[in-house]
């Protein structure tokens, strides 16, 4: 059974992987996506990191805040920004504190299923410099929330796959109108 995201106002502190307080209360005002990764070296979480770093800064115009979550230990979340730095903030929660607090879920099965019917896409994300390792949680799925200015999460993306993320088009449409676009991708 899927535990849901806090429908209203989640919060929850922590430190980034530069050791500087992050509070999600502190972005109020803003709009936020709170995108949920495997690890840091995960070709497919690569490939999305990098298109959302290429859209950041058009993003961050119109105010619109990224936070990415990795459940990878903080060191490996540093020498993976080292390599490419972004320009959004970064978290590690090798714990799965946070991960737990918003219902992201693990599937062994959906875990191979993306393997096998997804290898052209890893295969891009290698290229883009993922670098799959073994660790305890390579099955967990992608999540993604879009947060209003008052702090209320007004979408909740449970990805299908391993590299199923909120479509683009849905956080452009957020941005633009603050709701999520009702076309699916």
């Amino acid at each position: 059974m899927r535990i849901q995201a806090p429908k209203d106002h989640p919060v929850f502190s922590t430190r980034d992987i530069y050791n500087k307080s992050l509070d999600l209360a502190d972005y109020r005002g803003k709009k936020v996506l709170l995108s949920f990764f495997r690890e840091a070296n995960c070709p497919f979480c690569n490939l999305r990191v990098h298109e959302l770093t290429h859209r950041y800064p058009a993003w961050k115009k119109h105010g619109f805040e990224v936070i990415a979550v990795f459940c990878s230990q903080e060191a490996q979340v540093r020498d993976y920004n080292t390599r490419e730095p972004r320009p959004f903030r970064l978290v590690a929660d090798p714990q799965l504190a946070i991960y737990n607090r918003f219902g992201v879920e693990r599937s062994n099965w959906v875990f191979f299923k993306s393997i096998l019917l997804k290898l052209p896409h890893m295969m891009r994300g290698m290229v883009a410099g993922g670098r799959p390792r073994m660790n305890a949680h390579m099955t967990l799925i992608p999540a993604d929330f879009l947060i209003n200015e008052n702090g209320k999460i007004v979408e909740s993306w449970y990805g299908r796959d391993a590299r199923d993320h909120i479509p683009l088009e849905r956080i452009n449409a957020f941005i633009d109108t603050g709701l999520p676009s009702t076309s699916a991708s």
